[in-house]
């Protein structure tokens, strides 16, 4: 109900498709655009949320969250250990009770044209995961949050001084890891499905790259792809 009252500050016009596939338990995972990608989910069903521990307005809201529903914060180093991770995650969908949790395996915001590389971690813990796809309408107000240009605040007052937020949000049918299936393969099939689903670009590329240089391997191994191409094409 509150996260009703808050879409209606940004007039968020949402449609909710495959409504009974909408998940109750275990691990939803869906591609990443907005920071109010929570709250367009939120309003139709209750999450439980993971992330690192923030300061600032993004800190406040964490704890409010906290006094509501279980969530599962982590501190700056904790976010690094993964198997601390990922036994958190096992405590939490292990315990019918706890609301499914929410999890965006880009782990970073995407400008609503593709989606990106999806880390492993989510789906190494086992379990049914829940892929949902979410695209929102350009047309009538940008949601991608560009961090690096605009501080939160900056954002929000953008959000709210929008025509409106339409979007489109599509429950898919559940997915289980297949036998001998990796946890990456088992990532990169969730991500096709969801890309397909939302019109969007299925992209390989880890979204961080964004923040970050290439690995110096990654360049390596486009130099050589790009020797053997000018060898067949002497040939």
């Amino acid at each position: 109900m509150c996260f009703g009252v808050l879409s209606s500050a940004i007039s968020a016009v949402i449609t909710y498709h495959n409504e009974e596939n909408r998940p109750s338990s275990g691990i939803c995972v869906a591609n990443h655009t907005s920071p109010i990608d929570v709250l367009v989910l939120m309003c139709d069903s209750t999450y439980s949320l993971i992330g690192q521990r923030h300061g600032g307005f993004l800190g406040v809201l964490q704890r409010a969250l906290a006094r509501a529903s279980p969530h599962i914060w982590f501190e700056r180093g904790e976010a690094k250990d993964r198997h601390l991770v990922a036994e958190r995650l096992k405590q939490h969908v292990s315990d019918p009770n706890n609301p499914p949790i929410l999890i965006f395996p880009e782990g970073t915001c995407i400008n609503n044209t593709s989606v990106m590389q999806f880390k492993k971690g989510s789906f190494e813990v086992g379990g049914v995961i829940y892929p949902v796809a979410i695209k929102y309408d350009p047309r009538f107000g940008d949601a991608f949050w560009n961090s690096a240009k605009y501080s939160m605040m900056q954002y929000l007052y953008m959000m709210m001084t929008s025509w409106a937020i339409v979007c489109d949000v599509w429950y898919l049918p559940p997915m289980y890891r297949q036998e001998g299936e990796s946890a990456i393969d088992f990532a990169n099939r969730v991500k096709s499905v969801i890309a397909k689903q939302g019109g969007l670009i299925d992209l390989v590329w880890d979204g961080q790259l964004k923040r970050m240089k290439p690995k110096k391997e990654w360049k390596e191994i486009q130099q050589v792809e790009f020797a053997n191409r000018l060898k067949s094409d002497s040939t």
